[in-house]
């Protein structure tokens, strides 16, 4: 009997340990999915920001008179837009005819986490003549 009881010992304890590598792999692979799962939030949040800093510079370029505050009405439209997922910051700088703007995504309603930032430039005044 002892040499029964031995046996179903073993098998239990083999058993036990089978069950808890397959435990550990299925932790594993949970711990790789929620990372995956943050990483693909983070990119379409990027991707968003992204997109949103486009149309910023977009609505810039065709500006017919881009006033500092007609950038500034423009910058909060479209952070009203996004229904404050992100907030818009411009900084425009003109030298002689040409209008510099750092477009900068924040996120949420204040400026401390930046997403990301874009630079656009624009001629102000006449056509731009090529071969004079």
């Amino acid at each position: 009997m002892s040499r029964k009881q031995s046996s179903a010992q073993l098998f239990l304890m083999e058993f036990i340990c089978v069950a808890a590598f397959f435990a550990l792999c299925a932790a594993l692979c949970l711990n790789a999915f929620v990372k995956a799962d943050n990483m693909s939030r983070d990119g379409r949040a990027l991707n968003q920001a992204l997109l949103t800093a486009q149309s910023m510079a977009e609505t810039i370029k065709g500006m017919e008179d881009p006033s500092s505050s007609a950038i500034a009405q423009a910058a909060e439209e479209i952070s009203t837009a996004t229904a404050g997922r992100f907030m818009v910051g411009v900084q425009e700088q003109t030298t002689d005819q040409l209008l510099e703007a750092e477009i900068t995504i924040y996120e949420g309603a204040d400026e401390k986490q930046e997403v990301c930032t874009l630079s656009v430039s624009r001629y102000l005044s006449g056509e731009v003549r090529h071969g004079e």
